[in-house]
Formats: C-alpha cells, sequence, structure tokens
C-alpha cells in the first residue's frame, strides 16, 4: 500500500471514529469527551488553513462561497456587539466569547474541512463503512430496548402518561437523534428495496416521545413515499411546500409549542419561555447587532454568568439563575437574535437558505440516479425541527451532520460530475 493511500485510510477511519463517537457515545462519555467536538474543529481548521496555504484545487459552489460570507459577517457582528457592549460597560467575559465563537462556527468549519479532504479521502468508502456502522448500532440499540423494556436499567421518565426510552443516552433528544441519524445513513440502501424496514427505524425513536421526533417522523414518511414527485415540482415551488410542511407540523403540535413558549408570571414560569420573550426585547434594544458572542441563550453565557441576565431581571429564574443556568441554552434561534441581532438572524436564516438551495441543486441534477441526494436535505430538515426546542446547531450532534453533509457533496460531485 503506497503512503498516500494509507494516509486516505488513516483519515477515513478517523472521520469514521469521530462520527460514531459525536453521535453515540459523546453524551454518556461526556467527562471524557466534552472537547472531543472542539479537538474536531482543530483538526479541521488546520486542513482548511492548509489547502489555503498550498492552493489545492477544491471546487467551490456559489452557495458554499455565500454561507462562507454570512458566517464571517455573523462572526464580525459577533465581535463588534462585544466591542460596543464593552464601550457601554457591559463586559463579557474573554473566555465566553473565545467558546462561544468557537461553538458556534465549528460544525461550518467541520464540513468545509470534509469539503477541503475531497481530493484526499474517498468519501463513498465512508459513506458505505458509516452506513454499516449504523445498523449494527441499530440492531445493537434494539437489543438494548428490549433488556431495559424489562429490566429498566435505564431512566424512563413519564411523557403523556407512557414512559419514555432514552438507554444510555443522557437525553431523550439524544436518542431520538440517533435513530434520526440511523434513519438517514440506511435511506439510500433500503428506500427501494424494504420502506417498511426504514418505518421500523423511525418508530423506534418515537418511543423517546419527543414532540419534535413526531414532526421528523411525518416529514420523513412523506419523503420515502413522495420524494421524487417533491422534488420534480420547481425549486420555488418546492420550498413553498416545505414551508408548509413544517407549518402543518408545527400546527398539530401547537399546544405542546404554546406550552414551551408562553408565560404569566417571570417567577413561577418555564425558562424556555421567558428566554425566547427577552431574546426579542434584546433584539430590539441592542438594534440591530445584539449583545455579542457570550452573553445570551449559549453555554458559555451561562457558565460565565452574563451580565444580560441580570440587566433583564430574570438571573432569579429557575434553570437561568446563576446558581442554576442549564436551561440558557435550551434552545438556537434566541441564541441567534439576542448575540446578533436582527442583522444577524437575517445572516444565519441566509446561511440555511443557502444550504437548502446547495442541497436541492444536488438532487434535481441526480433524483433519478441515486438515492444519496436526498440524505443532506433530509438531515437540515432535522436540524431544524430540532432547533425549535435545541441549540443543535451548536453542539456535537451538529457537527457529526456537517460532516456527513461535507461527505455527501463530496460523493455526488465524484459520482455525478456536478459542479455548478
Amino acid at each position: 500500500m503506497s503512503k498516500v493511500e494509507n494516509y486516505k485510510k488513516i483519515t477515513e477511519n478517523f472521520i469514521i471514529f469521530s462520527v460514531l463517537i459525536l453521535v453515540f457515545f459523546y453524551d454518556y462519555f461526556n467527562t471524557y469527551l466534552s472537547f472531543f467536538d472542539e479537538f474536531i474543529t482543530l483538526f479541521f481548521s488546520f486542513v482548511i488553513i492548509t489547502a489555503l496555504l498550498f492552493n489545492q484545487k477544491v471546487k467551490v459552489y456559489k452557495q458554499e462561497i455565500n454561507i462562507t460570507i454570512l458566517l464571517i459577517f455573523l462572526s464580525f457582528i459577533g465581535l463588534t456587539s462585544n466591542y460596543a457592549s464593552a464601550k457601554l460597560g457591559y463586559h463579557t467575559n474573554k473566555v465566553a466569547i473565545i467558546g462561544d465563537f468557537i461553538s458556534f462556527n465549528k460544525a461550518y468549519i467541520s464540513y468545509f474541512g470534509i469539503r477541503f479532504l475531497v481530493n484526499n479521502i474517498n468519501s463513498k468508502r465512508v459513506i458505505n463503512k458509516l452506513s454499516i456502522y449504523a445498523e449494527i448500532a441499530f440492531y445493537i440499540l434494539i437489543i438494548f430496548l428490549i433488556v431495559d423494556a424489562f429490566f429498566k436499567i435505564f431512566p424512563q421518565y413519564s411523557r403523556f402518561g407512557i414512559k419514555s426510552f432514552q438507554l444510555f443516552f443522557t437525553h431523550t433528544s439524544r436518542y431520538s437523534f440517533a435513530f434520526s441519524f440511523i434513519f438517514l445513513l440506511l435511506f439510500p440502501k433500503y428506500l427501494n428495496k424494504n420502506k417498511l424496514f426504514l418505518i421500523f427505524v423511525l418508530f423506534v425513536g418515537l418511543l423517546s416521545l419527543r414532540v419534535k421526533y413526531f414532526g421528523f417522523f411525518i416529514l420523513a414518511l412523506i419523503f420515502i413515499y413522495y420524494g421524487k414527485e417533491l422534488f420534480k415540482i420547481p425549486r420555488k415551488t418546492f420550498l413553498i411546500v416545505i414551508a408548509l410542511l413544517l407549518i402543518f407540523v408545527a400546527l398539530i403540535f401547537k399546544n405542546q409549542f404554546q406550552m414551551y413558549f408562553t408565560f404569566d408570571e417571570l417567577e413561577t414560569s418555564w425558562s424556555r419561555a421567558i428566554i425566547l420573550f427577552y431574546s426579542f426585547k434584546i433584539g430590539n434594544d441592542f438594534f440591530p447587532l445584539g449583545t455579542g458572542f457570550g452573553t445570551f441563550s449559549s453555554h458559555f453565557s451561562g457558565k460565565y454568568y452574563s451580565w444580560v441576565y441580570e440587566m433583564y431581571g430574570i438571573d432569579k429564574v429557575y434553570g437561568i439563575s446563576r446558581i442554576y443556568w442549564e436551561f440558557v441554552s435550551d434552545q438556537f434561534w434566541p441564541m441567534v437574535l439576542g448575540q446578533f441581532g436582527y442583522l444577524g438572524l437575517l445572516s444565519f436564516v441566509g446561511v440555511i437558505y443557502n444550504y437548502f438551495m446547495l442541497f436541492l441543486r444536488r438532487i434535481k441534477k441526480s433524483v433519478n440516479k441515486s438515492n444519496y441526494s436526498y440524505i443532506p436535505f433530509l438531515g437540515l430538515l432535522l436540524l431544524l425541527v430540532d432547533s425549535s426546542t435545541d441549540a443543535i446547531f451548536t453542539q456535537n450532534r451538529a457537527v457529526a451532520m456537517f460532516i456527513i453533509f461535507g461527505l455527501f457533496i463530496n460523493y455526488q460531485r465524484d459520482s455525478n460530475g456536478i459542479d455548478s
């Protein structure tokens, strides 16, 4: 085996190992692996810098250029807001700023790191191996479920009067994400030959009883049976249909969302509703740039307790207080609005739109050739559904998902010669 081929195999195995760790083991071994997604970010940062310094020729799509510009602009907004707030006498811990900066950008750095490795790895081989491991993981998790159903080894919390499952994952949302991930990787293999198996994979994820997973379940069923027909309609019409589907899912679970996002009294209300409400107040008061990195609704804004919570008098709310702040980062969009303002919110919507257009264009080019083209689009829908009640875009799960996105874009380019 040549040195080049050996390097490829080592890099590919590292990527496979990293994704499996992030999806299946990260939360359970968090004490030892909490740094792991940052380590991956460092690795891919090195890959990107090396590629740029040595002028490696990698085809970058128009949408990816737009995404890069918007992400740089978002980072500029955040740092500018930190500087402006400091000038007003509101100082944010520098560690919080740096940590939040990395946390916000790590998924996209991982995506572009994979894209810049397009000539140094065999993306199809990586995807195929990940699919094999995902299927093995599914059967192992089924065994765990059967054992847990009888012996109740892991926590089972009551939701809707029924006991939910989470196994060794630290939360039911992590459990449901694992099965969503397995579904996405097995989707190309079983779409044409065994749709019922795919539905069974989705069903096992339903045992988490997460409302947002029910939403993804409905969207996934539509794509299983009507995906090809949907992707054949004009692009603008398709995006309208997707928007209507998301609204339809939201309406189905309207009562659950209202419970999370409305409140009567500050002292006795759910932290999630308070964070959402005050994100708009911050967006208006610090128009249009927000308060900056590490200041609101992010992990680091709680760990290095932000001045924003005290300024708005919500520092005594359970889950947002200085003593117990574990719920401050329970959502994603309030963080974007609070920290980056309305201008930042529009910019991030632009990032999501460009990813949608990138994936949709790949699908349009290969819808009749490969089932692989669906995966990035469905994965992005999953992240959007999850982001309604979870800061998933800044977590390890997003890093894993954006690595998958990069691999599929590389694979489709190699397979179909899609360059525009």
